[in-house]
């Protein structure tokens, strides 16, 4: 469910939580991302980036194209997700802008994912270490990372297919509570499954799922930059002792195959693969 196209042009760029370095180059870089999504039997991967059609050529049926730009105007995300060039509005992120999620200058955008069922993915959640401080992200604060703070958008805009990225780590009170009153949102796992220790992370995830709503929780990397991170996002799925191997069939898949709608037929497709 959350997947990036990008590459910076940066070679051996250390991601400084996980120590992992970027390729050397681009093309080494899309050819380890795809060694890896097939490694680990990824079949659907909703994708973002600059790449993304170039990523639709090498694997038309993986990827899932996706777009959340904040400056896109609104007239033009109408005729790109009508005509099927985009399925998905991400990686939706207003927080890097300063913006609290449920600002009402945001809400055209709830208004077309609402009006034409798109599924939209926010933003919500850590950036970054040192986010504030970094050229272009001056704007970023934590405090808007409360998943609470989505209430007033969902309840204006109730017919929204949303989920929020990251899990909304570290607010897992207020994600558990949004979840609660909130039955029509789902939420990803991604990077929160390979930036943080593993034992704060399957922390983490074990009371969401306690709290019930392992229903309703999607895998994803957030790979932007390091492939390496889909191998470790996956294993911190499979390494979780306290989950059945039901509970893990949903995460890895079934419960975003339901979120996406997707069809009798390409899951069957996909068993196959």
């Amino acid at each position: 469910m959350h997947f990036h196209s990008d590459w910076w042009g940066m070679p051996e760029v250390e991601e400084p939580l996980s120590g992992f370095k970027s390729q050397k180059d681009r093309k080494t870089y899309v050819a380890e991302s795809f060694k890896y999504l097939d490694k680990y039997d990824i079949v659907r991967a909703v994708t973002d980036g600059k790449y993304t059609r170039d990523y639709q050529k090498i694997a038309p049926e993986k990827i899932i194209p996706a777009h959340g730009s904040l400056g896109a105007p609104v007239d033009s995300l109408r005729k790109w997700f009508k005509s099927g060039k985009y399925s998905v509005m991400a990686e939706f992120e207003p927080q890097y802008s300063g913006f609290s999620p449920s600002d009402k200058s945001l809400d055209p955008y709830y208004a077309l994912a609402e009006e034409l069922d798109v599924p939209l993915g926010i933003h919500v959640g850590l950036g970054p270490p040192g986010a504030p401080y970094i050229k272009g992200l001056e704007k970023y604060r934590m405090s808007l990372s409360n998943p609470l703070l989505l209430e007033d958008a969902l309840v204006r805009h109730p017919k929204i297919r949303l989920y929020v990225m990251h899990g909304g780590w570290p607010f897992l009170d207020e994600m558990v509570g949004l979840l609660y009153a909130h039955p029509q949102v789902y939420i990803d796992i991604a990077v929160i499954n390979w930036v943080l220790p593993r034992k704060e992370f399957h922390q983490y995830l074990r009371r969401i799922v306690e709290a019930g709503f392992g229903n309703r929780i999607m895998y994803g990397s957030d790979e932007m930059q390091w492939p390496q991170s889909i191998q470790v996002s996956v294993e911190s799925i499979l390494s979780a002792s306290f989950l059945t191997k039901k509970q893990k069939e949903d995460i890895l898949y079934k419960n975003a195959a339901r979120f996406l709608r997707l069809s009798d037929e390409q899951i069957k497709k996909d068993k196959k693969l």
